[in-house]
């Protein structure tokens, strides 16, 4: 009888085991951060975000600071997520595995300072979609969701009253993006620089998040989360799960 229940745990113990692993296998994520004067107090408060959000939602998650890992890793992963890491970080090596990447079908994620970056990087501008110019100071404004029917903003309201830092961008191909969210710039002083030069805003329209078909593969890009606070809202953890969701493909 003892050696009956005993082996009824022990196959109780392996079928809930293999039910776990089998629905954390669903899809595949990399998050890819480096340090910076900036934004390294995000990066610990992303990482447990991210584990919980992987744990929630039954997907495998993993974090790397080694741009070699992007060579090593990525042929196994289906999103790639770069927060406030660019192109500056990257050798042509890792740039030819991130191409690769791309080519088979992969999902890129870009957040916040992915945009910026001192190298130009035609194919990498192109991957994220746009480059960072400059930002005033943070402030609140007002986010208006242009595109609701997208996983990424369902479960936003019309108009999203948050604080961040409000990006400003060039190079952005509007005929290859489809926007989600602007900014408007009626709702906070885009002029307020970090001297006493006034900065120039990007108009009526001021995208802040879009995405795209890409190289083979599929891109999303955020310019929002620039505070660690953002890694702990509900919203903005809602608006990044559903960009993956996205990117992973069917």
């Amino acid at each position: 009888m003892k050696f009956l229940t005993i082996k009824y745990l022990l196959l109780t113990i392996i079928f809930f085991t293999m039910i776990k692993t089998s629905a954390q296998d669903q899809f595949s994520v990399l998050l890819f951060t480096q340090h910076d004067d900036w934004h390294y107090n995000s990066i610990p408060v992303a990482v447990q975000a991210f584990e919980e959000m992987a744990t929630e939602n039954q997907f495998i998650f993993d974090w790397t600071q080694r741009p070699n890992d992007l060579i090593e890793k990525l042929p196994a992963y289906d999103v790639v997520i770069f927060m406030n890491a660019n192109a500056n970080y990257l050798m042509p090596k890792h740039m030819i595995a991130l191409k690769a990447f791309m080519k088979r079908g992969g999902g890129f994620l870009g957040i916040h300072g992915t945009a910026d970056g001192e190298n130009d990087n035609t194919w990498f501008d192109g991957l994220v979609g746009a480059k960072f110019v400059n930002h005033p100071k943070l402030q609140a404004a007002i986010v208006n969701v242009e595109d609701k029917d997208f996983s990424a903003t369902w479960h936003l309201p019309k108009k999203w009253l948050r604080s961040d830092e409000w990006y400003n961008f060039e190079n952005m191909n509007l005929d290859k993006l489809t926007i989600l969210m602007t900014v408007d710039e009626a709702s906070y002083d885009f002029t307020a620089g970090y001297d006493d030069i006034p900065l120039k805003g990007m108009g009526e329209k001021h995208p802040i998040s879009w995405y795209q078909e890409y190289e083979g593969g599929r891109s999303f890009y955020t310019a929002l989360g620039h505070k660690p606070e953002s890694f702990k809202d509900k919203n903005f953890l809602d608006h990044i799960f559903g960009a993956i969701y996205w990117l992973k493909g069917d």
